[in-house]
This record gives C-alpha cells, sequence and structure tokens, in this order.
C-alpha cells in the first residue's frame, strides 16, 4: 500500500521520452527489464541479451540531434536498435533503413564472410501516427513484388518466394494508435505499451502480474523522485523543443520567402505586360523599389 502511494505521489516522468526511455531500458543491469519487452515485440525466447552502449555521454543529453538508442545483441546472432522516438517523425521510412545499414556496416569486418553477417532488427516507439496501416504495430522486411505476367517462366515452383532475405526486420509501434485503440490486456507487449504511454491505473495493475514490468515501475520512480535525473529530462525536454521550434521557424522563412519569389515573377510578367507600378504594387505587396529592380 506504501508503494503505491508514493508511486501516486510522484509525478511520473514519461517512460516516452527517449532519455527516460533509455535509462530504464538500456541501463547496465537492467537486461531482465529490456529482455521482457523485446520478446514481447518479437515474439520470440531470448536465451541470452547483452546491451552494447549503456552508457549515456552526459553531452548528447543537450544536443538537439544525438539519438539515444539502445543497442542490444540477442541469442549471440541477431543485433537489435531499438529508438523511442518522441516527436521528429520526418522521413521515419528512410531514417530507419539507413540505422539499419550502419548496424550491418558495423558488424561485418573486411576479413568476414557474408554469411556470418548476423540478423538485424530496427525497432521504433514513435510518439506520432506515421504508417498508412490500421495497425499500432508494423513490421516490414524486404519483399519481393508480385511476379510480372510478362516474365513469368514456368519453373514448376508451387509457392513462390515472398521475401528476399528474413535477417532484416523492421518493427514500427506508433503509441497514440494504441492509445486509440485502448486495448484489453491481452498479452505482455500491451502490458508494456500502456506502460510506455504513462497510463498510471493500468501500471498499477500491469506491474502485480509482471516482475520485470514491476521493476521497471520501481526505477521509473525513484528516477522520477530524484532532483538530478529530472534536471537532465528537462535539459533534453529543452533541447528537444529548441531543435523543433528553430526547424518550424525555417519552414515557416522557408514558405514566406517562396512565396515572396512568386510574387516577384508575378510582378515582373505584369511590369513586362506594362501594368501600371502602383497597381502590380497592390496586386503583389511589394514595394515600388522591389518592382523597379526587377
Amino acid at each position: 500500500m506504501s508503494n503505491i502511494k508514493k508511486q501516486n505521489e510522484v509525478d511520473m516522468l514519461p517512460l516516452s521520452n527517449d532519455y527516460v526511455f533509455k535509462r530504464i531500458f538500456g541501463k547496465g543491469g537492467n537486461e531482465k527489464i529490456l529482455k521482457s519487452l523485446l520478446e514481447a515485440i518479437l515474439k520470440i525466447n531470448i536465451q541470452k541479451i547483452e546491451i552494447k552502449n549503456p552508457e549515456i555521454p552526459k553531452e548528447t543529453i543537450n544536443e538537439k540531434l544525438s539519438i539515444l538508442d539502445i543497442r542490444a545483441e540477442i541469442n549471440e546472432d541477431t543485433i537489435v536498435d531499438i529508438e523511442m522516438q518522441v516527436g521528429n517523425s520526418v522521413a521515419i521510412d528512410r531514417r530507419l533503413v539507413v540505422y539499419n545499414a550502419k548496424l550491418i556496416a558495423g558488424d561485418i569486418k573486411v576479413s568476414e564472410k557474408y554469411q556470418n553477417a548476423k540478423d538485424t532488427i530496427v525497432i521504433c516507439i514513435i510518439n506520432d501516427n506515421v504508417v498508412k496501416r490500421n495497425a499500432y504495430l508494423s513490421l516490414a522486411m524486404l519483399k519481393y513484388e508480385e511476379t510480372d505476367e510478362i516474365r513469368y517462366v514456368d519453373m514448376g515452383y508451387k509457392k513462390e518466394e515472398k521475401y528476399l532475405t528474413d535477417m532484416v526486420k523492421y518493427y514500427i509501434i506508433e503509441l497514440p494508435k494504441f492509445k486509440k485503440k485502448k486495448p484489453k490486456v491481452a498479452d505482455l507487449l500491451e502490458k508494456w505499451l500502456y506502460v510506455i504511454g504513462g497510463d498510471k491505473k493500468m501500471m498499477e495493475e500491469c506491474k502485480k502480474e509482471n516482475e520485470e514490468i514491476k521493476e521497471a515501475v520501481e526505477q521509473l520512480t525513484q528516477m522520477s523522485a530524484d532532483e538530478y535525473e529530472r534536471e537532465l529530462y528537462e535539459i533534453r525536454e529543452r533541447s528537444r523543443l529548441t531543435y523543433n521550434t528553430e526547424m518550424y521557424e525555417a519552414r515557416r522563412k522557408g514558405l514566406e520567402e517562396g512565396k515572396r519569389q512568386d510574387r516577384k515573377e508575378i510582378a515582373k510578367k505584369m511590369k513586362e505586360e506594362g501594368i501600371d507600378v502602383e497597381l502590380i504594387k497592390k496586386i503583389t505587396g511589394l514595394t515600388e523599389k522591389e518592382i523597379n529592380s526587377l
């Protein structure tokens, strides 16, 4: 009872923040917590797990473009990169492909054979809707297109291969879709997503049923009550908000400049047609000096 009261009194930091997420799931010693989450997502039994980048360099917290991902090796044959994406969903498909390419490149040395390459999995949990699919979890792989009729050759295959390989996989989990569905807890993944999504009531329920979730919630409670950890979280949030503001302003200025260039093109054509300068000023909003310089 005292633990519940303590948790309710603490203003819990959001696990959907990338710094907080990495501190709970990517910290050395928390392999069992990460293992539970990965087993829930991948639907596999993990015998062995090693977190490859448990440290969080202090300078990266204040870097607007730094990625606080978690890299782990599971079962000695698969490399996993898992990232909590807070808000920057621009070109997420291309970014995931690049992440995976880096995993593969980092694993293969020049002297090694291609057949020794480990499987790679990129997991992105994102607080946004990015995939035009009716699912909160989407798995993507390298798939062959349907056979073109004019390219068809009867080789006797009753069933054609669908995928180039199963060694490269991408998982995208969209939290807003999960929250919209509000599912009854059917499996471990849904328990974890309720916890990551910050549902306090479900946290209480889920931690009673799973030891790893209980440990994660307890660590999150301790972290939330730690002034130093809260300060690092707030630094990270400010850095992210600053970046988003800068990007918004850059896009806004770019659009304004584009519109201004359009007005100049219109004014130039009107001027070539001999239209009165005063009328051009009224239509385009340009100054007389700007119009005369065209």
